[in-house]
């Protein structure tokens, strides 16, 4: 163990990279040098679930597409003729190391893009979905778009880690939630098997310094209509997009951020967004569950139809835990461009409670 005291020299790791650890502990430079070691521990941590969902992914396409093939109305050899360079490219290198390039040893080298791009847009990929494809995930109801959103997020946490990233902004136990959603709809076997080794949550729980921007805004004239008006305490947004480290959430609608600031008090990466589903949580023991349950039941017909949302939950207008301003902090500023946040935003929450104008945030 690292003696107390004792810090990173910057020219070990370069004075850029160590800078973004020293900001995030408020110029603490052994503060600073815990974060960055909790930076290598929880990369690790997460890295070591990829490997297994990675694993789990790639040969429930392959037995998928062997079963079932590509379907009628798909060109003959989807999706491995179109990705055949890449094919070439791993049967070349593997001829240079002078090994035989079993199906196996192909397999294993391909990278996860290479997976992913199974998942792409196009007419092509829809019939190989239809077809095939939806096969290899028998325990979720949830459609491609989903998949590929998932997978794509997945893949850029992978090549964040494998380039030694910062992941100090980000949620890294959503992350873990994410591909533990993923692996519950292959096999919920193998999920519950995920669960029992993952090294995430500890460490995650481990983190040795707080976020200083712990509100993420949110863009959302529906979300706030149903936090408020329908009286749903969540926020639903699109499965599998990446939230940083947040303690809170703020609506922005109507040129104004609300008053009303709810704490985060749980997370749900993947929630099938259906009647049948609504009535499972709703008669859950769990009072999360019945949140979400109420909330997709109000708001199907509302403008939420896609196959699967991720959600928080969160403190109701009149709780304690909710954040209440002095007043909403108006946007002023009009024209072209002028917009404060067009998806989401990150924010202390020290300097939205004493705005009152979005320019006070600028400063």
């Amino acid at each position: 163990m690292r003696p107390v005291g004792m810090t990173i020299d910057p020219s070990w790791v370069s004075d850029k990279r160590f800078a973004e650890y020293v900001e995030a502990a408020g110029g603490d430079l052994e503060l600073a040098s815990r974060l960055y070691e909790w930076n290598a521990h929880v990369s690790s941590a997460l890295f070591e679930l990829i490997h297994h969902v990675e694993v789990l992914l790639r040969n429930a396409i392959i037995t998928t597409l062997a079963r079932n093939g590509a379907g009628p109305g798909v060109p003959p050899g989807t999706p491995w003729v179109q990705n055949a360079a890449k094919i070439d490219e791993v049967v070349g290198r593997l001829r240079r190391l002078e090994k035989e390039p079993t199906e196996a040893r192909v397999y294993a080298n391909l990278t996860f893009g290479f997976w992913q791009s199974m998942f792409n847009a196009g007419y092509e990929y829809d019939e190989l979905w239809v077809h095939a494809l939806q096969f290899a995930f028998p325990r979720g109801k949830i459609d491609r778009k989903t998949v590929a959103a998932y997978l794509q997020s997945i893949n850029l946490l992978r090549n964040r880690i494998a380039h030694h990233g910062s992941l100090i902004e980000r949620d890294t136990l959503v992350e873990s939630k994410k591909m533990l959603s993923l692996a519950s709809w292959i096999d919920t076997d193998a999920a519950a098997w995920l669960r029992s080794i993952e090294r995430v949550s500890a460490v995650s729980a481990s983190r040795p310094v707080a976020p200083r921007r712990n509100v993420v805004v949110v863009a959302a004239e529906q979300a706030w209509n149903l936090y408020s008006d329908l009286k749903q305490s969540v926020y639903v947004f699109q499965a599998a997009r990446s939230i940083q480290l947040v303690e809170y959430v703020a609506f922005y609608s109507d040129q104004e951020i609300k008053p009303v600031v709810p704490k985060i008090l749980g997370h749900f990466p993947a929630v099938d967004w259906n009647k049948a589903n609504s009535r499972r949580l709703i008669r859950s023991a769990d009072s999360m569950d019945n949140i979400v349950g109420a909330a997709i039941a109000t708001s199907m017909g509302q403008g939420w139809n896609e196959t699967s949302y991720q959600v928080f939950v969160l403190s109701t207008i009149k709780s304690d835990e909710s954040v209440k301003l002095s007043a909403a902090v108006n946007h002023s500023r009009r024209g072209a461009g002028s917009a404060f946040v067009r998806a989401h935003r990150y924010l202390p929450l020290t300097a939205l409670t004493s705005a009152r104008d979005t320019s006070d945030l600028e400063k």
